[in-house]
């Protein structure tokens, strides 16, 4: 309980501050670009996010979240946009819990996008996981069952080095009318930061190129 309202607290102060400089709606477990995966923040790690979200022909969009591990194998966060389109919606959470099976696969179980305000976030995005390792590669499958747009996604990444890996994933949206591809990557700055970009190619007719550009400072919290 202390190391969750200490959580709280940093998220707190850290929105302040971005507020007053110039984060994607849903709330983002631990994943890829545009999908969750069967992955989990360490227990005891904090990871402040700030993003934004950008193309598409509209105002960019600014968030700040918080992901962070209050036990083993369990992840819980929240994201806020402060500023551009939808500003005035309020938090969503996410929760998951992932399961270790055997040494080269895993099983995630979570909820996203739980908010106060469907008729502006849209309803609660329940999904199910998996990840193996493949060696080089990662291989990422999943399926959720929200309301009215159920969806299969999959995903992969493979580092290229100590310091970056490329990331790349599909999902079914409009109810598998329509897909998003993405590609992207992640990669270590200096000491606890992270640097995290990506573009989405929507399959809609006429629909636009959308870019995330996020920053991430990771905090273990966890004292041995």
């Amino acid at each position: 309980m202390r190391r969750i309202k200490f959580a709280l607290g940093i998220l707190v102060f850290t929105l302040g501050l971005t507020a007053y400089g110039p984060s994607e709606s849903g709330a983002t477990p631990t994943g890829l670009n545009n999908i969750p995966t069967a992955e989990a923040v360490g227990e005891g790690e904090l990871v402040l996010q700030a993003f934004s979200e950008f193309g598409r022909e509209c105002e960019p969009g600014w968030f700040a979240g918080f992901k962070y591990g209050p036990a083993a194998n369990w992840e819980v966060g929240l994201d806020d946009i402060f500023a551009g389109p939808g500003s005035a919606g309020g938090p969503t959470l996410q929760a998951k819990h992932r399961t270790v099976l055997g040494d080269r696969a895993a099983l995630a179980l979570g909820a996203a996008n739980v908010s106060t305000d469907r008729s502006r976030h849209g309803d609660v995005f329940p999904y199910a996981a998996v990840t193996g390792d493949l060696g080089p590669l990662r291989l990422h499958l999943g399926r959720s069952w929200q309301s009215d747009n159920k969806a299969w996604f999959v995903g992969l990444d493979t580092p290229m080095d100590e310091a970056i890996t490329l990331r790349a994933d599909w999902t079914q949206v409009q109810d598998g009318e329509e897909s998003i591809a993405s590609v992207g990557f992640i990669r270590s700055l200096r000491a606890r930061w992270l640097l995290e970009g990506w573009a989405s190619f929507p399959s809609t007719e006429g629909a636009e190129t959308s870019y995330v550009l996020k920053l991430d400072f990771v905090a273990p919290l966890r004292r041995d």
